[in-house]
């Protein structure tokens, strides 16, 4: 009678070792991935508002810094009048604004860097990418980060405050992008604040030119800014 023996075959120590790196491999992709589908969409919804009001506040801080009592209606704008006491010109004081545009990007911009070495706090449990736990738990700090250049644009609106007086009111925008650093990506979040730098009571008909065009916004932004 012939036997046969049945041996197990074993498996090589350099093939366990390629199976294990494999499995490996695939829970960090799996980790990775689901940190970037599910983790960093809820972390930016989580963080997107707080980043929006903290720059906002950097900029209106950066703006009430320079402009302060400093710069005045009147500094900014001169109203030209003929013999009749009627308005026959609005003109912006091109160096006045030049120099506060300056003055305003530069503070903006500390102020942004600052925001950016301090960052935001975000729970731990959001990472868990469960929305419940969105916020929860021990804080956790994210880095932010300014980037690129920030833009100013100057806008210039009249209202009625009366017969033969008119509201003029000189509006600033400001639009930084700061980067939201994720654990897989990164978010860049676009924000536009819009501050109140000066107003007065203008007596006397103002021409519809400038009541009904653009004209007295181009004047101001065609200042160069840098």
């Amino acid at each position: 009678m012939v036997k046969y023996e049945y041996k197990k075959k074993k498996v090589s120590t350099k093939k366990k070792l390629i199976i294990v790196f494999t499995i490996i491999l695939l829970i960090i992709i799996s980790i990775l991935l689901y940190l970037h589908y599910v983790v960093n969409p809820i972390i930016i919804d989580a963080s997107e508002a707080k980043v929006r009001s903290l720059t906002q506040s950097a900029v209106e801080s950066a703006v009430y810094d320079v402009i302060k009592d400093e710069y005045l209606y009147s500094d900014l704008i001169e109203i030209i009048k003929d013999s009749n006491n009627d308005i026959k010109m609005i003109s912006a004081n091109a160096y006045k604004i030049n120099l506060l545009s300056k003055e305003i990007l530069n503070s903006a911009q500390n102020n942004l860097t600052t925001l950016g070495e301090q960052g935001i706090e975000i729970g731990i449990g959001t990472f868990t990418g469960i929305t419940l736990f969105t916020d929860k738990g021990p804080k956790v700090s994210l880095k932010l980060s300014p980037i690129g250049t920030i833009y100013t644009r100057f806008h210039s609106e009249f209202t009625s405050a009366g017969i033969n007086q008119t509201n003029h009111s000189i509006y600033l925008y400001v639009q930084t992008d700061v980067s939201l650093i994720l654990p897989t990506d990164t978010k860049v979040i676009s924000t536009t604040t819009e501050v109140l730098l000066t107003e007065s009571i203008i007596q006397g008909k103002i021409p519809d030119t400038y009541l009904n065009s653009n004209q007295l916004d181009e004047m101001l932004n065609l200042v160069p800014k840098n």
